[in-house]
């Protein structure tokens, strides 16, 4: 919607005349890449002049997250700035992440290509002007705004969350600098919260997908406008730091389908159970969700591999008992 300027007069507001051909991307004219910020097993991941989202549950290391991606930002080049901006924690425990970038990065004394704000005293709308400040003062790079969805009222509605998502668009292009977004997932459907949470996956250059493993926590690209990079994980040291694993070794689809069908057949064909073939392809389409055409083909790929054989007295198909995976039912 289109700024009225009032002029007190009596006379009508007048619409705003805006620069269209600053809007203007002409044919021809070379436009480059934008600069990266973070670059991971040389995939582009960060650049500038974007938003990006990292999402996750409580408690999946998300702050942790936070520290290890700063710190490779600042060691992949040491002309960059990194302000981060918590909205949650006391400023106890904001102390502690500010430390662990300082142990990663090897510091021993006060360092100005990293700020760290505790806004959790103020209101939303004090957060987001403090934001904005923060940003014009330091001139940072980076910016990571670790509560994202506390510089708004309410995340629930569509027309603010598009004016916040925006500002940070804003910022960040006219400041070229990148920001991140740093939101809790639905305690249910893993999903984003509210409009806020869908308007800042829509817009994000990438969205981080943190998931906890046990002692891991693995970090996948959820969304990305650029070549996805790998899936990798972290651990936290007995020192109390993340520390970068290197790539998750993820099963193939095949693998994984293999998996499916075997599990399907020892489902069905448990020890001391037989069925005759009609039965079998019934209860294989129903419990691997497939057409019984699928069904077939699967059972017999999968008598030729024994995993399963057919009785030639009785006729009834069984689980041979084996430790053998089934490879290439495809």
């Amino acid at each position: 919607m289109k700024e009225e300027v009032f002029d007190y007069s009596g006379k009508e507001p007048v619409a705003k005349k805006y620069d269209i051909e600053a809007c203007e991307v002409v044919y021809g004219v070379d436009i480059p890449e934008p600069d990266p910020i973070l670059i991971i097993n040389g995939v582009l991941v960060l650049s500038r002049g974007n938003i990006s989202t990292i999402k996750g549950k409580a408690k999946a290391r998300k702050s942790f997250l936070i520290t290890l991606l700063c710190s490779m930002v600042l060691k992949q080049d040491y002309s960059i700035k990194v302000l981060i901006l918590d909205t949650e924690q006391s400023r106890h425990f904001v102390a502690k992440v500010l430390n662990r970038v300082y142990r990663l990065m090897g510091w021993t004394s006060a360092n100005s290509r990293l700020k760290v704000l505790t806004l959790r005293e103020y209101e939303f709308m004090e957060r987001r002007e403090i934001l904005v400040q923060s940003i014009e003062d330091y001139c940072p790079d980076l910016i990571v705004l670790d509560g994202g969805v506390d510089i708004i009222g309410d995340f629930n509605n569509a027309e603010e969350s598009k004016e916040v998502i925006g500002l940070l668009m804003r910022l960040s292009s006219e400041n070229n600098c990148h920001i991140i977004n740093v939101l809790h997932e639905g305690k249910t459907n893993g999903e984003l919260r509210g409009h806020y949470g869908a308007e800042a996956l829509n817009k994000s250059e990438t969205v981080f997908e943190v998931v906890k493993d046990g002692d891991v926590s693995n970090v996948k690209p959820y969304a990305t406008r650029n070549i996805s990079f790998d899936e990798f994980s972290f651990k936290i040291t007995e020192q109390g730091l993340p520390e970068y694993l290197g790539l998750v070794e993820t099963a193939t689809k095949v693998e994984m389908q293999n998996a499916k069908v075997r599990n399907c057949f020892m489902d069905i064909l448990k020890p001391d159970k037989a069925k005759d073939y009609g039965s079998l392809v019934i209860l294989y389409s129903e419990l691997g969700v497939c057409s019984e055409r699928t069904a077939k083909s699967h059972i017999a790929k999968a008598v030729v591999l024994g995993v399963i054989i057919k009785n030639e007295t009785d006729g009834l198909y069984r689980l041979i008992e084996c430790n053998n995976e089934l490879e290439n039912p495809f």
